[in-house]
């Protein structure tokens, strides 16, 4: 990749802390580059000590990086927010920027039946700090596309001026769904090494009844085009570990995977599944 084909976008709409005036153009010059559960007890002593070394080994990889991680657009968790696999992360789409995506794969249904699974994608920023998009897809349990589109909205509060900013920011998944709304807010912390960690809160009502869970997850690139992702669900009888990786063949088109419940829990808010994506940054 190079460099002069970097310097061509601002850093505003690259995956760095959002500086307090955004003006990258909406066409960048250069083209480069729910399983319901009641919401953490672990069943076994083995399942807790699998979470505790799946994170441990992300911090490990973490640790290998000695350069700032190279500047990339946002790219879409597999439920639309700017974010990790599942967990959404601080980071919003600059002003008067946009991307798209799509997801593809199987997923393993309650009744151990396999499943074509899609969702896409569109998210807009519709004002500074104010992340606005919508998600569509297949139902649940299901090959059939469902009628319509959910919406997203992420306001971030704050500015992360700073060079390795703690960003905070409120959100609302699935807006307008009577079984799938999420509300969250989230924290992520930038290092100098290249890596981040997003940790925060996730309400859900399944049953109509509120449920609190823990977020918990990070990403770190492996050179200039391969970043890794993994992500966690915690609640009082609720477990789900999610991985994933992105290939970005320049700034803003990368090609991802995505594993939801990896770890197989019983009792997890996504049915184990396996999707391969992409993720487009201001396409036209």
């Amino acid at each position: 990749m190079k460099k002069q084909k970097l310097l061509s976008l601002t850093p505003l709409a690259l995956n760095n802390p959002p500086l307090s005036q955004w003006d990258l153009p909406v066409r960048p010059a250069c083209r480069t580059g729910r399983q319901a559960g009641r919401g953490v007890s672990f069943r076994t002593a083995g399942e807790g000590f699998k979470l505790f070394f799946v994170f441990c080994i992300l911090y490990l990889v973490s640790c290998t990086g000695v350069a700032a991680s190279p500047q990339v657009f946002p790219s879409p968790t597999i439920y639309g927010p700017t974010g990790l696999v599942r967990v959404p992360t601080a980071d919003i789409v600059p002003y008067k920027n946009f991307n798209v995506g799509a997801n593809f794969g199987t997923k393993v249904t309650t009744s151990s039946a396999s499943v074509t699974s899609a969702t896409y994608i569109m998210n807009l920023g519709a004002f500074n700090g104010l992340e606005l998009g919508v998600v569509g897809g297949t139902e649940p349990n299901s090959t059939e596309l469902r009628e319509g589109v959910f919406v997203n909205s992420k306001l971030s509060l704050s500015s992360g001026d700073e060079p390795n900013p703690m960003l905070l920011a409120i959100g609302v998944e699935n807006l307008f769904s009577r079984t799938q709304t999420d509300v969250y807010m989230v924290a992520t912390k930038y290092f100098k090494q290249g890596f981040k960690l997003t940790f925060g809160f996730m309400g859900d009502f399944p049953d109509g009844r509120f449920r609190p869970l823990g977020m918990l997850g990070g990403d770190t690139n492996l050179g200039n085009n391969l970043y890794v992702a993994g992500d966690m669900l915690l609640g009082e009888t609720l477990s789900q570990v999610n991985a994933g990786i992105k290939f970005y063949f320049n700034p803003i088109f990368s090609i991802n995977a995505y594993g939801l419940n990896v770890l197989s829990s019983a009792v997890s808010k996504d049915s184990r599944s396996l999707l391969l994506g992409f993720s487009w940054a201001n396409p036209f």
